[in-house]
């Protein structure tokens, strides 16, 4: 349900790299997005069961996640694939942290959910993988990433915070696949604070030409720590297809909220409007308390609206990070700007 307040119009006038006025060439995620028809869905995209790795039987974590409105769900138990739901109970069971001892089927269709196929992958970086049934890590990185797009997979980097590699790491794979499309950048809560920044920095150095799309996930191992995070995809229709066309695409925005199921509103943000001619990105949002504009990993506005003529340089790219109550971060993926 939309928050009964005032509608805030925030306006973001785009700045490439000297101090002038447009036109500029923008290029929004959600451009292709019609808000007045388009719905909005819950997702999220790391999530462990007693098949490998969590503490909840995996007809227990499909229920509780669709009990707290999410339309869309990956189990990722580790190097397993935990998939299709309808036949969890053919599945080897052992008891979970609520006495089940055996599973039992799910529907996703009857549920109004989507469940995507897929496994979190130990190669040793841990690492998401989407849309294919790839289930044998390799030791190395690169072999398995490689397997996954042959199976015509998608990556999602998992909580990088936990390794000790650097940015150009990052930007090294994304570069060598196309199919790595995102980033963890809220991991179980908060886990790794300075995600945040190591994704600015592989942006920093990929944009304007190669896009890397930012996740909130779980990673839920057990029920304390549901509904932290998640990612809102705006989509004309809730499909097996359309989510993946969203993760390809940047169309969400991710959340991390402390007080998970027991904060009673997030912002909401009602449509993205650009206007190249203007250099200016205009979001409707309700719900917030305040707005910070980021790029290369500096906050370079806060409030409702600023002029890129006011700058001297900026990378090729601008974000918007929106501050709730209970301190909630909603945040939209990086739009990508060039002066013609």
């Amino acid at each position: 349900m939309i928050p009964k307040t005032a509608l805030f119009i925030i306006y973001l006038s785009l700045f490439a790299f000297t101090a002038c006025t447009g036109p500029w060439e923008i290029n929004s995620p959600y451009k292709q997005v019609d808000w007045q028809r388009h719905g909005q869905y819950k997702a999220n995209l790391h999530t462990h069961t007693t098949v490998n790795g969590g503490s909840l039987s995996p007809q227990a974590v499909v229920d509780l996640y669709h009990q707290h409105g999410y339309s869309i769900l990956a189990i990722t138990d580790h190097n397993v694939v935990s998939y299709p739901w309808t036949e969890f109970a053919a599945m080897k069971a052992g008891s979970d942290q609520k006495g089940n001892s055996a599973y039992e089927n799910r529907d996703p269709e009857q549920l109004g959910m989507i469940a995507i196929q897929g496994s979190e992958i130990s190669s040793p970086h841990h690492a998401g993988s989407l849309f294919n049934d790839y289930n044998q890590p390799t030791g190395q990185e690169d072999s398995s990433f490689a397997a996954i797009g042959a199976k015509n997979g998608l990556v999602i980097i998992n909580h990088p915070g936990r390794y000790q590699h650097n940015a150009q790491w990052y930007i090294d794979f994304y570069r060598m696949y196309g199919h790595l499309k995102g980033m963890e950048i809220y991991n179980n809560g908060d886990r790794y604070p300075g995600d945040r920044q190591l994704w600015d920095s592989v942006l920093v150095a990929l944009l304007p030409s190669r896009p890397v799309w930012a996740f909130s996930n779980d990673d839920m191992h057990g029920e304390k720590s549901l509904g932290r995070n998640w990612n809102i995809f705006v989509l004309p229709e809730l499909t097996n297809e359309w989510v993946r066309k969203g993760i390809e695409e940047g169309r969400s925005f991710f959340v991390y909220s402390p007080e998970g199921p027991r904060n009673p509103a997030i912002p909401v943000i009602h449509s993205v409007r650009i206007k190249p001619q203007k250099g200016r990105i205009q979001l409707m949002v309700t719900g917030q308390d305040s707005i910070h504009w980021i790029s290369g990993g500096k906050i370079i506005q806060k409030g409702n609206s600023f002029s890129l003529n006011d700058l001297k340089e900026l990378p090729a790219y601008v974000r918007a990070e929106i501050y709730g109550t209970g301190g909630v971060v909603m945040g939209t993926q990086p739009f990508i700007v060039q002066k013609k």
